[in-house]
């Protein structure tokens, strides 16, 4: 472990080097992120003031789902997302034997690559909206925090199948470059209160594919709204983590290499 945790650091270390060479880029890039980030917001919030909004939902509540989905993705997205723009750059390239080279285990190699220091703009955006969100609703009690921070927890589960299912099937499918897309129009059903969806939908995505775990669920649990299903949904947000990395490992069992 050890031993992991120090080529964890030694990565980081090198992209700090890298992205500093390059100050104004960096800090540019995330810049349009944290903009890029705070654009559904602010539609929520034009929303609530032409005079419509979530049925009992407040604005602020609103915004509190929406800052959650931003945090969870601002953890996901530097430390282990982007092992799908990995995956996806290396086979195409042919250069994703050397991870198998390596006296590593490949699915932390290809984590440990993927680690990007832009993607800390979403977090900051997460943060603050988190911040902005959470100074317009009643103090939550400790055990409404620590029911947040289990089910959030889970929100990263979840994130994290999501980037195995979608990395493992770049090692057949080497030119979808579109897996980015896939993700993002089934992950923003986590972003609005899962009580305006329909009945199916809203098992669907809890009990299915727990996408409502990502941002609603943790949410709720927070505000003290105690959503139904949420701890099942916990168990189903496991069993999806589970899945996702039974996939993986399915998917590069077929990997057929550079010379296939």
């Amino acid at each position: 472990m050890k031993s992991l945790l120090a080529c964890y650091r030694a990565v980081i270390k090198t992209k700090l080097a890298e992205r500093m060479a390059y100050r104004t880029d960096f800090a540019i890039s995330v810049l349009l992120m944290l903009l890029g980030d705070f654009m559904i917001p602010l539609v929520t919030l034009l929303v609530y003031r032409s005079g419509a909004s979530f049925p009992g939902w407040t604005l602020q509540e609103a915004l509190l789902i929406q800052a959650v989905f931003t945090l969870a993705k601002g953890v996901a997205f530097p430390f282990f997302f982007g092992i799908v723009s990995t995956t996806l750059y290396h086979v195409r390239e042919g250069s994703f034997d050397v991870f198998l080279l390596k006296p590593r285990p490949i699915l932390f190699l290809a984590m440990m690559n993927a680690f990007d220091l832009d993607d800390f703009g979403r977090l900051i955006s997460g943060g603050v909206l988190f911040g902005l969100a959470l100074s317009g609703v009643p103090v939550p009690s400790a055990l409404h925090w620590i029911q947040f921070a289990v089910l959030f927890l889970c929100s990263l589960l979840v994130l994290f199948a999501f980037s195995l299912f979608l990395s493992g099937l770049l090692f057949k499918w080497v030119g979808s470059s579109r897996v980015y897309d896939m993700f993002d129009s089934m992950s923003m059903f986590g972003m609005y209160p899962g009580t305006i969806f329909s009945k199916l939908f809203q098992q669907l995505f809890t009990y299915v594919i727990p996408i409502a775990m990502i941002g609603f669920l943790p949410a709720s649990a927070l505000l003290g709204k105690g959503a139904d299903g949420a701890w099942l949904s916990m168990g189903t947000s496991i069993i999806f983590c589970g899945a996702g990395l039974m996939f993986w490992h399915s998917m590069l069992r077929n990997y057929t290499s550079a010379g296939g």
